[in-house]
């Protein structure tokens, strides 16, 4: 399996992100100003200062923002919908590295480098998938302060992605599937026409499964003055880089980012995090920690809400905890909670 790309670096202080993220959402309230400006103020914000598209706003507060958007809206899928909207100047020096690329493998790779300038506390990583369907998966991991990722903001950010590659490679592009780690939406349907895949909640990951051909495909001549400007630019906005996560947060974020999709063992993990294996061990162990209990717990958390909800296949639970069939997995839930899957399923 190819290495993943380099996580894109999270910043020193608080979490944020750029005004420029907000653009589609000034755009889609410019008839509807004053019910924008109430939701923008509840979080100590103003309007006005969100026009600037370098303006830093607190993470949290940019979160809350999109879901009050979406309720005032009355639009459920309003961040996927935005998402369809946008263009790689909407994105600034970040859209505009992906635009300029010349395949779209280079050009996600430098995105996701790119993409610290944009927001801070927020993983994308590109690998392949471990079993033979040929897929690559583009992960988007945001470390919420509030503990809870928006679903706007996830589905926005996966729309956002795939309108990029459509407008800068291939119109026809589309995933495989989309995957979402928030509940079920409300409007399933709605979503699945909009990233012309099925989508998936409750999983792992917020994910885009996509098909490799063409992923190396050359789609234009890069001018590579022009993009070292722009990289140039990136590298002035980009902050320092945070206090060093524990070892555990960081496993934890891998494991959410292959779990189902790629192997999460300690060869596997241990190279993803550029640490020897026995290291790895050792820091996890320092930590009240191991491998092995911070898999089992992720396994656990997924696998307790899928079920919580009616007509859950077995199968399916399986599948999207990395199981190789239903038995498996019936068998370690069993050990985990002394209770067999069935008698949690509603």
């Amino acid at each position: 399996m190819p290495p993943a790309a380099t996580p894109s670096a999270p910043t020193l202080g608080r979490p944020f992100v750029r005004a420029t993220a907000l653009v589609p959402v000034l755009r889609h309230f410019e008839a509807q100003h004053e019910a924008l400006a109430e939701i923008v103020g509840a979080e100590g914000l103003d309007l006005a200062a969100l026009r600037d598209p370098y303006e830093e706003i607190p993470l949290s507060a940019y979160l809350t923002i999109f879901e009050g958007a979406a309720r005032a809206a009355k639009d459920p899928v309003l961040g996927a919908r935005l998402g369809r909207a946008i263009t790689p100047a909407d994105l600034g020096p970040t859209g505009l590295l992906l635009a300029q690329s010349a395949t779209i493998r280079r050009g996600l790779h430098r995105f996701m480098g790119a993409l610290a300038a944009l927001q801070s506390a927020t993983e994308m990583t590109l690998t392949q998938a471990k079993d033979d369907t040929g897929w690559h998966s583009i992960s988007y991991q945001i470390r919420s302060p509030t503990g809870a990722p928006g679903a706007q903001d996830a589905e926005f950010s996966l729309s956002c992605l795939c309108q990029l590659l459509r407008l800068s490679f291939d119109r026809h592009w589309a995933p495989e599937e989309v995957h979402f780690t928030h509940a079920p939406s409300r409007r399933p349907d709605l979503l699945e026409r909009l990233f012309g895949a099925p989508v998936r909640f409750e999983q792992s990951a917020n994910r885009i499964l996509f098909d490799t051909s063409g992923l190396d495909t050359p789609h234009r001549t890069e001018d590579a003055g022009l993009i070292a400007v722009i990289e140039r630019h990136v590298a002035d906005l980009v902050h320092a880089q945070d206090p060093e996560r524990s070892v555990s947060e960081r496993v934890q974020l891998v494991i959410s980012r292959n779990l189902g999709h790629a192997p999460v063992d300690l060869a596997t993990v241990s190279a993803a995090l550029g640490m020897a294996p026995r290291s790895l061990q050792r820091h996890l162990a320092a930590e009240g920690s191991s491998l092995r209990d911070l898999v089992r717990a992720q396994r656990q958390t997924i696998a307790e809400q899928q079920l919580s909800h009616p007509g859950t296949r077995l199968k399916a639970v399986a599948a999207t905890l990395g199981y190789s069939d239903e038995t498996v997995f019936w068998r370690a839930f069993r050990d985990w909670t002394g209770d067999a899957p069935s008698r949690r399923r509603t």
